[in-house]
């Protein structure tokens, strides 16, 4: 037994069975045991998962190229945010700050980077990682950038997924809701009839799921809070989120979820077991983020497949680069890195990504870069909202 199932099952001896969100709070972000709060390598080879920014620094330079875009389809402010919101180890801003120093130093001038992040051991990996770029750099909170609304752009890669979601079930047309509790001294999840709270069943409208007899199905009520305070931080400008998930009526139909765990690069359904040293993650029903962020005041832009949105970004400019023959073996590395978001079943084709817009006078559709080898950039036309 390790120390966060201690403290688990000590929280459930004096208080009864925890909801699945609960013990999935704790299991990812208790301050002194939880997944991504404790200093370890989580991502990449060693880790127990990849990203998208993991793989390669083209991620970031193509983003680094999306905020280029955004800050010309706002009019080039001359105070300009971003805010990376669950930064991780910090490479993804190091590789975006990077190529913007390299193709846009005019940016810098006017850019704040800044980074929401809650574990004391991730800002410090961040904080070294970006050593270069500390002039630029801040931490700060959503609830915090709320008291001052930003112009700009709110960003996360691979955070959705990640936060704590409650899991529901139905049988015998009774909605259950999922708990942890103890049984032959083994950490057991059961299913009671809960009083189906309000916020539930606005959920379950607003991601347009209904769980079928047997089904079950993650309300993911966090996600919901999280995209409240970014559209109040949100003075002007653009929200982007990137993750796998889908569409509410593409999620239904499981008979247990999305819900699973990962650890050394293998998904298991075991999700009790060493809580606090394996990944929790349930797939993002972008319906339900798209409805809410229309009731918060964020028009969506575009939502669409990984790929599709870092073609538009220039993706097929980086892999015609990287094909020419004279770059050697350098170009083949790069190719092959390249090819993860194009490839069946890679990044590209299982990850979403949800462009969301609040203000005035923005473009209809997504600002994107003109080719990097003919330089300007493409705005399409602005409207009134």
């Amino acid at each position: 037994m390790n120390s966060l199932e201690a403290v688990i099952r000590d929280r459930i001896a004096r208080h009864g069975p925890l909801t699945f969100r609960d013990f999935m709070a704790l299991a990812l972000y208790d301050p002194a045991h939880g997944y991504y709060t404790t200093a370890s390598q989580r991502i990449g080879r060693a880790g127990d998962f990849y990203t998208a920014s993991s793989i390669a620094g083209h991620f970031g330079k193509l983003l680094a190229r999306q905020i280029q875009s955004i800050w010309q389809a706002l009019g080039q402010p001359a105070d300009f945010t971003v805010v990376e919101c669950g930064a991780g180890t910090g490479d993804l801003a190091a590789d975006i700050l990077t190529a913007l120093a390299t193709d846009a130093p005019d940016i810098l001038r006017h850019l704040r980077y800044v980074i929401d992040e809650h574990s004391p051991a991730m800002r410090a990996a961040q904080a070294a990682r970006l050593a270069a770029f500390l002039e630029q750099v801040k931490w700060q909170t959503l609830d915090e950038l709320s008291c001052t609304p930003i112009t700009g752009l709110i960003f996360s890669n691979e955070l959705v997924d990640a936060l704590p979601v409650h899991l529901l079930t139905c049988r015998r047309g009774q909605y259950l809701e999922g708990l942890v509790s103890v049984s032959q001294g083994q950490l057991r999840l059961i299913w009671e009839t809960p009083t189906l709270p309000q916020d539930f069943a606005a959920y379950l409208a607003l991601g347009e799921i209904q769980p079928a007899e047997g089904e079950q199905c993650e309300v993911a009520l966090d996600a919901l809070d999280w995209l409240t305070k970014a559209a109040a931080a949100l003075a002007r400008g653009y929200l982007i989120t990137i993750d796998y998930g889908d569409t509410g009526s593409h999620l239904s139909g499981r008979p247990t979820g999305t819900i699973r765990s990962f650890t050394c690069h293998r998904v298991s359904e075991d999700l009790l077991s060493n809580p606090g040293q394996q990944d929790l993650t349930a797939d993002v029903n972008f319906s339900a983020l798209v409805s809410h962020g229309v009731r918060r005041g964020l028009r969506c832009v575009q939502l669409t497949r990984q790929a599709d949105y870092l073609i538009q970004l220039g993706l097929l400019d980086l892999l015609a680069a990287a094909t020419r023959p004279e770059h050697g073996r350098e170009a083949l590395q790069e190719r092959l890195a390249l090819k993860h978001f194009l490839v069946p079943g890679g990044f590209g084709d299982r990850f979403k990504v949800l462009v969301q817009a609040r203000g005035d006078r923005l473009p209809t559709g997504l600002p994107v870069p003109r080719s990097a080898f003919t330089g300007g950039w493409k705005a399409p036309a602005a409207v009134d909202e």
